[in-house]
Order: structure tokens, then sequence, then C-alpha cells
């Protein structure tokens, strides 16, 4: 009788002691079975070429083994997430006319065609230099889940450590013009353009790393293997022309003031226990921290209320000046607009806040209710 198992987790591991050195072992755990299976160079020798691709994947696996096993201790960076080894594997028939399918180890992906997160510099304008900056290897992850599977290294950071103690949230970016925005509103603050405790998310640091140091793990790969990648249909980054390499540079990301938080208003407003009182008090609220940039000179951007964090306790803040806009709260005409502004907080009043339509017109100027 046939019996099938529904395949719900897959661990691999490679023999790290004096007995099974030589073992590459793969593990499928299942409702109700495990199955263990088992690669040993005996089992291989019939073919030379399977032996040196299984010695090969040995010495690969044996470095996934200290990476999949981290001491308690172990402390993650930004970089960990940043820069993993990229592993290929191919999907081949088994033989002509074949059903099955095997899998044939590739390798990894040559420095040469790896596509790094992050945009080049051509040159740090001033503007730039004058922000604070810390290469990924000195940013610390802070796992927000006991649970292993949500461990930013596989899910992505959030919450971080800056290279000086600050809690920031991380925040892949790789456009100069972004970093602009937020240089914009530090500018309002230095002039005394926007009050010092102003709820708007703002910029820590920027993330900036060198080719020469990140990329220093990865293997660069001799012409002829080099051929055979890129028949394979991989092609390596765009680089910068007339440049030393070694002066190489990219924005990765930015680190923005972390802010605690319940959720987004996107999320938060549809909850049955948020009263009709509270989101009068938000829309008002939300129309003072708009009009307040307003005033500034300062653009919000991308209006909507998954911009828009309720922080413990209950107060809003803006987030993301990126720029850009979202269809269905902002016209594409607008975008990046004092009118695209409006138009998104008049749509997230009526139509996330549910405030009636007869008292927005009462809030447009109701900056004495919102303290």
């Amino acid at each position: 009788m046939m019996q099938a198992f529904k395949f719900t987790h897959c661990k691999i591991s490679s023999g790290d002691s004096i007995d099974d050195d030589q073992l590459i072992g793969i593990s499928i755990r299942c409702f109700g079975a495990v199955f263990y299976i088992r690669y040993l160079p005996g089992n291989l020798a019939a073919s030379s070429y399977l032996l040196a691709e299984h010695v090969r994947s040995l010495g690969i696996m044996r470095g996934l083994w200290k990476i999949q096993h981290p001491k308690p201790t172990l402390v993650n960076h930004l970089f960990d997430y940043l820069y993993p080894l990229y592993l290929v594997l191919e999907a081949r028939a088994a033989d002509k006319d074949s059903i099955e399918i095997q899998p044939r180890f590739k390798g990894s992906i040559p420095r040469q065609l790896l596509d790094a997160p992050g945009q080049y510099l051509s040159v740090r304008k001033d503007w730039l230099r004058s922000l604070k900056s810390f290469t990924s290897r000195r940013i610390e992850l802070i796992p927000t889940s006991p649970d292993p599977k949500e461990h930013p290294c596989l899910c992505g950071p959030s919450k971080v450590i800056a290279g000086d103690g600050t809690i920031c949230m991380f925040k892949e970016s790789g456009q100069p013009r972004n970093l602009w925005l937020y240089k914009q509103i530090a500018f309002a603050f230095e002039n005394k353009q926007l009050r010092p405790d102003i709820r708007i998310s703002r910029l820590h640091s920027v993330v900036i790393n060198k080719d020469c140091d990140v990329l220093q793990r990865y293997v660069e790969a001799p012409p002829e293997e080099l051929a055979i990648w890129k028949s394979d249909g991989f092609s390596g980054p765009v680089l910068p022309l007339n440049r030393d390499p070694s002066l190489f540079e990219r924005i990765v990301g930015i680190l923005l003031i972390y802010i605690e938080n319940r959720g987004t208003l996107y999320n938060i407003a549809s909850f049955s226990e948020c009263t009709e009182e509270q989101r009068y008090c938000w829309a008002a609220e939300i129309e003072g921290l708009v009009v307040e940039l307003h005033t500034a000179g300062v653009v919000w951007g991308d209006a909507k209320p998954e911009n828009v964090l309720v922080d413990l306790e209950n107060r809003l803040w803006l987030i993301d000046f990126d720029g850009s806009y979202t269809p269905g709260w902002v016209d594409e005409d607008k975008k990046e607009t004092r009118d695209g502004d409006l138009q998104g907080l008049d749509r997230i009043k009526s139509g996330r806040l549910e405030v009636a339509k007869g008292l927005q017109y009462r809030l447009h100027g109701s900056t004495a209710y919102l303290g």
C-alpha cells in the first residue's frame, strides 16, 4: 500500500566528527516520519565525477554547518544578511525520457557576477559626506521574535543597533535622492522650522559599504569558468567607469531612529475596539502633522495609512519620506506634492478613519484641537 507524507521541514547537515567527516546528510521531517538521505564517498566511487562533486560539496556544506549552527553567543550583523553565500542547484533530467529530476550543484556564484545590494556612488557629494555613516559590519541585528524562523537573517532585518549604540530601523534604499529628502528634514530642524518633538521618522545614518571589503568572501572565478557561467545566463553588475575598483562604494540602506509602535494606522484603525472618538482625534492629529510639514516646506510624499505608525501611547507618527506615491491614496499627477499630501490625507480620514464628511471641513481648521 502506498503511503504519502507531507513535507514540512528540511534540515541539511555535514559530518563534523572523525567517524563521519566524509558524510553529507539530509533529513526531511514529515508528519509521522523522518527521512534520512546519506551521501558517502564509497557509494559514489563508481563515478569519478560524482566523487569529485561530493568532495567539493562537502567543503561548502561544512561552511554552511557553521552558519546554520551558530554558537548561542554569536551576534549577527547586517553584513551577514546582505552578503550570504549564493549556491546554485540545477534541476536535471536523470536520463533520456526520465520522469525523475536530479539536482546538480553548479557552484557558488563568482564574485564577478554577483549583483550585490545597493547602488554605486560615483562621488560622495558634500551633503552626503555630512551624514553619519556605518558599514554593515558595524550594525547589529536585533531578533524581534523567539521563533528561529523569524530571525532577521532569514526574514530580513528591521530593528538594529547602529555602530554608535543607537537603536534604529534598517530600510533598504539605494537612491541618493531619497537621502536628500531626509536631509531636507534635518535642515528644517536645524533652522527651527519644525518642532524638535514633532512625530515624524528621522534619519540617523546611512549604510555605505566598500566592495573591496564586503565582497572578499566570494570566490573570483578564472576566465574559463566565468565564460561558462555567462553562457548559462548569468551576468554581472554594471560597474562605474574610470574608477579604481578598490574605491567602489554602494549605498545599501538607511537607518531611521526606531519608533516603538503597536502597528500602522492601516491595521489598527480597523479594530473594533478603536472608538469613534479615537478616530476623530487621529484625524485631527494627522492633519496637524501634515500642515506643520508643509509650513516648513517639507512634503510627506507617499501619504497612506500604512505610512502612519501608532506608538505605545496611541500617538501618530508619519514615516516613509522616500517620495513616490501609492495608487488609490494619491493620484499620479499629484505625487510628491502638497496637493498629493492633502489628497492622501482626505482619503485616509474618509476611508480608513471613517470620519464623517461634514466633520472633515471642521478639522481642516482645528489647529487648537491638536495641542
